[in-house]
């Protein structure tokens, strides 16, 4: 569950509890996000490929909003992404991205749930999807116009465990 493909909205060490609350009570799912392309995150030996997406503006309003209840947040600047490979070394990312680019593009991915991963307990909790006001109903499996990764379980909030202390 933890490699399933999910876009991060928050990721601190201690997130409010008015900020879950505030994830789980307003941000209305199903979301469709647009795929935008691909991106490489790192500066080392090593990368990590991923998706840029794109929501709509409501739904990056509401991020924005979580953001400033989470005073610790690892990342204060959002972007969102799905993870396709972590710790790619350098050499073969030109491979990879040529397997990548060989594909039918995506175009949009629905978000469906929303999960609260904990990685030192190692255990999460799901929300299934709301009432979209944006749709005027839920929508189910299936339906759409979406490719790929539609209705895949998707994390949005997430606890990063404290660094570890050298004695």
């Amino acid at each position: 569950m933890t490699n399933a493909p999910h876009v991060t909205v928050v990721a601190a060490q201690d997130i409010p509890n008015e900020s879950v609350d505030l994830a789980r009570n307003k941000l209305a799912l199903p979301a469709e996000l647009t795929v935008r392309g691909l991106v490489l995150f790192g500066d080392g030996p090593r990368v990590t490929i991923a998706h840029l997406v794109e929501p709509d503006h409501e739904f990056a309003a509401l991020v924005a909003e979580i953001h400033r209840g989470v005073p610790a947040n690892r990342y204060p600047v959002w972007t969102p992404h799905i993870t396709l490979a972590r710790r790619v070394p350098r050499a073969k990312v030109a491979e990879a991205l040529d397997v990548l680019s060989a594909g039918e593009p995506l175009g949009t991915i629905t978000a469906t749930r929303l999960r609260w991963w904990d990685p030192v307990q190692r255990s999460s909790k799901t929300w299934p999807s709301r009432l979209s006001p944006r749709a005027g109903r839920a929508t189910q499996p299936g339906s759409g116009q979406s490719r790929g990764l539609q209705h895949r379980p998707t994390h949005l909030v997430r606890h990063i465990p404290r660094p570890r202390r050298l004695p």
